[in-house]
């Protein structure tokens, strides 16, 4: 059981889409409009592609096990949310531009790191990026309904009394502010590309590895020039940082790292971050990730954090648990009024939450026959 709430977990982060689909079969209808079993079975392909699917015991794969029917109701349940905000969006002329949908994709890649990351996720995944411009537009046009419908402003007094209340959330151990430039040197990830690249396996072992050795040395000599270059002008770290660091999530914020616990970073990172003075750079530290260059720019010792530090944050958060209660109680509403006929009776949530009762109730029996 544990397995499977982790794995609904899982799969319900990622996002729901739906496009084109060949099975135009009606399983629901929701306010007359149809719901289709290529809709459903497009989405349980792209949980079939994920690794948690694939690592899930093969019983547990089954169309009639737990995990399987409370994915299908999940999907279901899903889909008629969409559907009713869809008619919602058409209703109520709720549309978003473009430029709209750029700007949030930029948001999704920050929040994944990088580009190549967002793209890797894609690929992992087997999702096309207009699946996911898709996406970005329904968040979109759920903000704007969101924000026709119900007040998700926060108040100053609301932020100060949150903090007054909750201030054991704020203690905080000591943390350093630094900035860093990563040169990535993995001997693993080298040996791979270079493994990769023989495609005509000529290479032997100890060619291999002198090629590894090569391409690290190359690694530490490129860290060694950035070092020297940011030690001529410390003032000029964040421009060095953009311009070379491989970690590109900090990289566009000149390797701003913000404020972090010891136990945030890899030991090496930490030790060489937490003893150092601020505004100095460090010695090259070598990590799993690759070669480090270090300035620290902060330090703040272990106690209660300004209420003018954590302002922002608490604002953010007390504006999403709005913005998520308005939903969730926009959800019900939609739904409580809408009129949803299950055309199919394997998606109908009666069915499924029956099925779901039915081992329990075998056990039960077989327990009293021993009896």
């Amino acid at each position: 059981m544990k397995f499977t709430k982790v794995f609904l977990s899982a799969m319900f982060s990622l996002l729901l889409f739906s496009g084109c689909t060949v099975n135009n079969k009606a399983i629901v209808t929701v306010n007359g409009e149809a719901i289709t079993k290529g809709q459903y079975n497009e989405i349980m392909d792209l949980i079939k592609k994920n690794p948690q699917y694939k690592a899930a015991p093969e019983e547990q794969k089954k169309d009639d096990s737990p995990m399987m029917l409370m994915t299908r109701d999940r999907i279901v349940q899903d889909l008629i949310t969409k559907k009713l905000l869809e008619q919602e969006f058409k209703k109520r002329d709720i549309s978003a531009t473009n430029e709209e949908i750029e700007a949030k994709k930029e948001e999704l890649i920050k929040q994944i790191g990088s580009k190549e990351k967002y793209q890797e996720l894609l690929k992992q995944n087997g999702v096309a990026e207009s699946k996911v411009k898709e996406d970005l537009a329904n968040v979109i046009k759920v903000d704007k309904l969101v924000e026709a419908v119900a007040n998700v402003k926060v108040s100053d007094d609301e932020v100060k009394d949150y903090y007054n209340k909750n201030k054991a959330q704020f203690n905080f151990p000591q943390r350093v502010r630094a900035s860093h430039i990563l040169i990535e040197a993995n001997p693993e990830s080298i040996r791979k590309t270079i493994i990769d690249a023989d495609k005509d396996g000529k290479l032997s072992a100890a060619d291999i590895d002198k090629k590894v050795k090569e391409e690290l040395d190359k690694k530490m000599a490129l860290a060694r020039d950035v070092r020297e270059q940011a030690l001529k002008n410390p003032k000029e770290f964040a421009a060095l940082a953009k311009k070379y660091s491989d970690d590109k999530g900090s990289a566009q914020k000149g390797g701003d790292l913000g404020y972090f616990p010891r136990e945030a970073m890899v030991k090496e990172f930490s030790d060489a971050a937490f003893s150092q003075k601020p505004d100095t750079i460090s010695e090259i530290v070598v990590t799993p990730y690759g070669n480090h260059i270090i300035l620290v720019v902060d330090r703040a010792a272990a106690g209660l954090a300004p209420f003018e530090q954590v302002q922002g944050e608490i604002k953010a958060m007390l504006e999403q648990n709005k913005k998520m209660s308005a939903m969730q109680a926009l959800f019900t509403g939609l739904k409580a009024s809408a009129k949803i006929e299950y055309n199919d009776p394997e998606y109908n949530p009666k069915n499924i939450q029956d099925k779901l009762r039915q081992p329990a109730t075998n056990q039960e029996q077989n327990a009293q026959e021993k009896k």
